[in-house]
């Protein structure tokens, strides 16, 4: 039977993922109201900012506190786990982008050493934007989930099928694709579960968005600084194999592999652990 605070916590979770369901399409009401212009508008800053707002509000006024906002770094017996996080987005995109140019599906020979001021200058502007994602999604609804006991899988999956639907109302104006819709967002979606899955892990494992934080500012610095500064001439019947964005599926399948080493290598900590907690009991 369900206690009254893990009631509350769960009505809690309902009203936040309600709240950044909700957010994005208020602000393309709202952009159909007023102007834009190349830096943005009222309605994507409405977008960006209503989930850390709502988790703000949330924790302040319905109870359900800050103890698990996970605000501390925890370096300490995290080192490993943090060298993940810096270097998956690197790795995984260099891996993508070395497959697709030898196999002719892409032609990466424009990259020069430039592109490592162009991602340096993406850094800061990609980090203030994940403070609002990551202690929106990282910071509250992943610990929330698992506060209330569900499975550890299933709560990634529910926090990437939440966080991808949030990107659907921006997903036509910020993304340059002519691939139709109806194959378009399934795949985003998919590889936004599958990174969940390993934001989520890493989470939970150092109990500390921090390393969310860090690994989502590399990986939008990294893939946006390579794609819109056209680093990449990719073959356009390719693209939806070899992009290093979320939507590619050389992409998906290397976040699935990394999220399920995550997972298993958790899973098999704790039945050591439990295993030596028993040999020590007897």
């Amino acid at each position: 039977m369900m206690k009254v605070n893990d009631k509350k916590t769960l009505r809690n979770i309902i009203v936040f993922s309600l709240i950044v369901l909700s957010c994005g399409w208020v602000g393309r009401l709202v952009d159909l109201k007023a102007t834009t212009d190349a830096s943005g508008s009222l309605g994507q800053l409405i977008w960006i900012v209503s989930p850390l707002l709502g988790m703000i509000i949330i924790r302040t006024f319905r109870g359900d506190g800050w103890r698990d906002l996970g605000i501390k770094p925890r370096f300490k017996k995290n080192i490993f786990l943090y060298l993940v996080s810096i270097l998956f987005f690197p790795i995984s995109t260099i891996i993508i982008v070395l497959i697709g140019h030898n196999l002719k599906l892409m032609d990466a020979s424009i990259l020069s050493p430039l592109f490592l001021t162009v991602f340096a200058a993406a850094l800061i502007p990609s980090f203030t934007k994940n403070i609002f994602e990551e202690f929106a999604w990282r910071g509250y609804l992943t610990p929330k989930l698992f506060s209330l006991g569900y499975n550890r899988l299933l709560i990634h999956i529910y926090v990437g099928v939440i966080w991808a639907a949030w990107h659907i109302p921006y997903l036509l104006i910020l993304t340059d694709t002519t691939e139709g819709m109806i194959t378009f967002i399934p795949r985003v979606m998919i590889g936004l579960i599958v990174q969940s899955i390993v934001y989520g892990e890493i989470r939970l494992r150092t109990n500390s968005v921090w390393p969310a934080v860090i690994m989502h500012t590399i990986g939008n610095a990294f893939v946006d600084s390579l794609i819109l500064h056209k680093y990449l001439n990719i073959r356009t019947e390719f693209n939806y194999l070899v992009t290093p964005s979320p939507e590619g599926v050389l992409a998906i399948l290397i976040t699935a592999i990394t999220g399920i080493w995550l997972y298993k290598m958790r899973k098999n900590k704790r039945e050591q652990s439990s295993t030596m907690t028993s040999n020590d009991t007897k």
